[in-house]
């Protein structure tokens, strides 16, 4: 038996199946082969986003558990981030809204890269990166059914 350690980025993605505890899966994907392949689960990530947002100064929690967060919310960014990534690749090089994500992508991998802290702030931090980062695909979505894609 192989001891493999706890992700240091969890994806969650949901797979249809859920836990009855959380409703939602959380997979270890380290190599990220997965990415793609599951649709996101961005209820769960909105929940969180919105919970983290608004906390008070001091919304009484310790530093691990505000750790934890800060990783699940890490998580969900890298796996967002491919996502824009990928929509952001569908449109011609020339488009704005391509211009836009690579800049937003750059930003995400730049605070990414950063050790998350066990602070609200960070936590606070990386749940407006996830949500920066869903306002871009949505907006990549809505770009690419208005003008045709890049062939493949």
């Amino acid at each position: 038996m192989t001891y493999r350690p706890p992700p240091r980025h969890p994806v969650t993605r949901g797979d249809g199946r859920t836990t009855p505890e959380s409703g939602h899966v959380a997979l270890y994907d380290p190599e990220g082969h997965l990415n793609g392949e599951l649709p996101l689960d961005r209820a769960f990530h909105e929940r969180i986003v919105k919970a983290v947002l608004g906390w008070p100064a001091d919304p009484g929690l310790c530093p691990a558990d505000l750790e934890q967060i800060t990783l699940q919310l890490t998580g969900a960014a890298h796996v967002v981030a491919d996502d824009v990534r990928h929509a952001a690749g569908q449109l011609t090089g020339g488009h704005t809204a391509r211009t836009l994500a690579a800049a937003v992508l750059a930003e995400a991998q730049h605070r990414l890269a950063a050790d998350p802290q066990g602070t609200v702030r960070c936590a606070q931090g990386h749940a407006r990166l996830v949500r920066t980062l869903y306002e871009h695909l949505d907006h990549l979505t809505e770009a690419a059914r208005r003008r045709p894609v890049k062939a493949l």
